[in-house]
């Protein structure tokens, strides 16, 4: 399965967005493979610019099956941030839980250099676009 990081989503869905990042979530789409997570999920809502454009991505976004940000989850992203600060990488706590609920399930699919900062650290199946 794949969480799909909202930096995807955004040219996923923007007119003219990248064609790499289009063609992959279509794949992931199709073959049913794609799950989301509470933060992704306000990371893209929040920048709507309509009611209706908010309520489309909300139904198709809530669609897919969701990772609970769970204590587990919360855990696991308080670790990260603490040995990522201790070696001077600072990483947002958005992207510690996105990663942390990624892990160690899923692949994420995102072009965010801070998972790559994160993946330094753990085994965190990603993918950059």
């Amino acid at each position: 399965m794949f969480l799909i990081d909202s930096s995807v989503w955004i040219e996923y869905f923007r007119p003219k967005g990248s064609t790499k990042a289009k063609e992959k979530v279509r794949a992931i789409l199709q073959k049913e493979e794609a799950v989301c997570c509470g933060i992704v999920l306000i990371e893209i809502l929040r920048g709507t610019k309509s009611e209706k454009e908010y309520q489309f991505l909300k139904e198709a976004l809530t669609a897919l099956p969701q990772i609970p940000l769970d204590e587990e989850v919360i855990e696991r992203a308080s670790n990260w941030g603490y040995q990522l600060d201790r070696k001077g990488k600072c990483v947002s706590t958005t992207d510690l839980l996105i990663a942390a609920a990624a892990y160690p399930r899923d692949c994420l699919i995102h072009s965010d250099l801070e998972f790559k900062a994160i993946a330094s650290i753990v085994d965190l199946k990603e993918e950059a676009i």
